[in-house]
């Protein structure tokens, strides 16, 4: 007589549920392991919800109120500030389930500061690109990351920044017909 396969080694078989759910005790005697796919998902959808984000509050700076407390522009900085800050705990979170950021271990006081310093250079880009244009804000943007991040050639940086700014800007605005922001200068 044949009895139900309980002996199946279950560590083998792929499994989307996150250790977490039952706790690492109940995880282990359970033989569950941690899906790192959840992770990095998480992290991708992290990064998108920030684009959008940021795209939101460009578009809400362009708005008008009107002189009014609250107007056409407002439902827009509320959407991009609460996508900001959903995006920016989801890319937390799907570091740390992924194991690369712990923070007790192994993260230092120069790694907050970067990553504070970046996300500044990001909501430094949302400020200006209403005034400078995409162009020039763009450029800024990926020269001061590359920087941040620890790029050794500053000002070849920048230029690689500005030559995938205007790259973006005609595939955009000539190509597609999309208009970006365009600042004093016309692009």
């Amino acid at each position: 007589m044949n009895a139900p396969d309980d002996h199946r080694d279950h560590r083998h078989e792929p499994v989307n549920v996150r250790s977490e759910l039952v706790g690492d005790a109940e995880a282990e005697q359970l033989a569950i392991e941690t899906d790192q796919r959840t992770a990095l998902a998480t992290m991708i959808l992290g990064v998108l919800l920030l684009v959008f984000a940021v795209v939101v509050l460009v578009q809400a700076a362009r708005l008008d109120n009107r002189g009014e407390t609250v107007g056409a522009a407002t439902a827009p900085w509320v959407v991009g500030a609460l996508l900001f800050l959903v995006s920016v705990l989801l890319i937390i979170r799907g570091r740390r389930d992924m194991g690369v950021w712990e923070v007790s271990e192994h993260t230092t006081s120069q790694d907050w500061l970067r990553m504070l310093t970046l996300l500044g250079v990001l909501i430094g880009y949302a400020i200006v690109m209403p005034f400078l244009g995409y162009v020039v804000s763009a450029t800024l943007l990926f020269g001061a990351t590359a920087v941040v991040l620890g790029a050794p050639a500053r000002l070849r940086s920048f230029a690689y920044g500005w030559c995938v700014a205007v790259l973006v800007y005609l595939v955009f605005d000539v190509g597609i017909g999309i208009s970006l922001p365009s600042g004093p200068w016309g692009f």
